[in-house]
């Protein structure tokens, strides 16, 4: 069982909402997908959760694709997902092969910094190779800053040599983690064009970008 798979279960068995659980879609999404445009409307969720975002998509029309370590989570997704128009599986995102070109929105919400900066650096040129010319992608990855500031790493972190922090205690025990100063994030996405980057109020970046 992986320790994000545990974290569904035990949410789903009436447990805490640990970390993004318990958010509403990010109002800077919503912002983003009214303003934008799409020629195909085929989405892939990279870390889908619960499928809350892919189930937004759907209702706008958009073909849904999500991947999650999950099984838990990749179930509940289904769930709420229509299985003609959409395609579930549980993955590990740092091994996962993308067809390239085959997507025109790609999104990933509190997940790809799951790791190593170096396997973080090669699934966004994955990302960047999956879209379609034109394409777009809407990513968040959390502020250097947050490594003072999230209870988890306030209290307790160890921190490896290869950048990435890992908690001692609480839900993500282990779990790799890797924070990023602004300077880095533009670098992580210098293939992208149009890269705008924002700072949210719980203290993550979210990236905006075309192919």
């Amino acid at each position: 069982m992986t320790t994000w798979d545990k974290i569904y279960r035990d949410y789903n068995n009436g447990g805490e909402d640990w970390a993004t659980l318990s958010e509403n879609i990010h109002p800077l999404f919503k912002q983003f997908l009214n303003k934008s445009n799409f020629e195909f409307k085929h989405v892939l969720d990279i870390g889908c959760g619960t499928g809350k975002y892919l189930r937004f998509l759907a209702d706008r029309g958009f073909k849904t694709d999500g991947v999650d370590s999950s099984e838990t989570a990749v179930k509940m997704a289904k769930s709420v997902l229509d299985k003609k128009t959409s395609n579930i599986k549980k993955a590990d995102m740092f091994k996962l092969r993308i067809t390239k070109n085959s997507y025109d929105l790609i999104i990933s919400i509190s997940t790809i910094h799951h790791g190593a900066k170096k396997d973080v650096q090669n699934l966004i040129n994955k990302i960047h190779s999956a879209l379609a010319n034109g394409g777009k992608i809407f990513i968040t990855l959390p502020d250097f800053e947050s490594t003072k500031k999230w209870n988890t790493f306030y209290h307790s972190h160890k921190k490896s040599k290869n950048g990435a922090f890992y908690p001692t205690s609480g839900p993500e025990k282990g779990l790799a983690h890797s924070f990023y100063a602004k300077a880095e994030v533009q670098k992580l996405f210098a293939k992208f064009s149009g890269v705008k980057i924002s700072l949210d109020k719980i203290g993550r970046w979210v990236v905006q970008a075309s192919k």
